[in-house]
């Protein structure tokens, strides 16, 4: 396959300077997820590399190395190659393949999740974990009641986090998990893009206490409805 019109350097768009290799390592491995780099792409060779980027040929052995361990890429005599996806999928953790990820797919994945996460957590949960619930749930509407809104995204992610883990299932806290940053940071952008936040803080305070009540009343089917509801309406 041939290499991509824009010239390699500037694809990286990064200049010399402390930790080289992982800044490399990041760079390229985002490429490689976002598809700006496709399967087979053969990178320019050491020697061209360093001099575009103006950096020592171990700093790029190094990133190489790291690419190559985490799935991303082969390395042979005849050079440096992108593999393909279902390869990369195989290597690479789950929260980086989250990183990449188009909005559409997050929201799809997060459905699924959290919707099943909810159903369960009403068959399982435990009156302390309720009680947890509810503790955080009562933060929440304190917080947005007196205004601290910097406040709800981090107990918003502790909410859903707690349901993930009154599941008991190690499969879906694990996943839960790997997503936490990315709905967390989604939840403070939406933030700072809405006119009407306290309208949209309202909302999502009365979403969480039918989820949690729902739960509470060990009523799986209602808790996914209202899980799915909550989600698709914030996305």
């Amino acid at each position: 396959m041939s290499n991509p019109g824009n010239p390699f350097q500037s694809l990286l768009n990064i200049r010399p300077q402390k930790n080289m290799s992982d800044i490399i390592y990041e760079k390229i491995s985002h490429l490689i997820q976002s598809g700006e780099l496709p399967e087979g792409y053969t990178f320019p060779s050491e020697t061209i590399l360093c001099e575009q980027l103006s950096i020592g040929r171990s700093t790029i052995r190094e990133a190489y190395k790291a690419l190559e361990l985490s799935g991303y890429v082969t390395r042979t005599k005849r050079g440096t190659t992108v593999n393909n996806y279902s390869a990369i999928l195989e290597a690479t953790p789950l929260k980086a393949v989250i990183h990449g990820a188009s909005h559409e797919d997050f929201l799809e994945f997060r459905l699924m999740l959290e919707g099943q996460a909810a159903a369960l957590a009403a068959e399982r949960i435990k009156p302390e974990e309720a009680n947890r619930l509810q503790q955080i749930q009562d933060d929440l509407a304190y917080a947005r009641h007196n205004g601290n809104y910097d406040l709800i995204p981090s107990l918003d992610r502790n909410f859903h986090e707690t349901i993930a883990a009154c599941t008991r299932n190690p499969l879906m806290i694990t996943s839960m998990a790997a997503i936490a940053d990315a709905c967390e940071t989604a939840t403070r952008e939406s933030f700072s893009k809405l006119a009407s936040l306290p309208d949209t803080l309202e909302q999502m305070v009365l979403m969480h206490q039918k989820i949690l009540d729902s739960i509470r009343n060990q009523s799986p089917g209602e808790a996914m409805t209202n899980m799915l509801n909550h989600i698709a309406g914030i996305s």
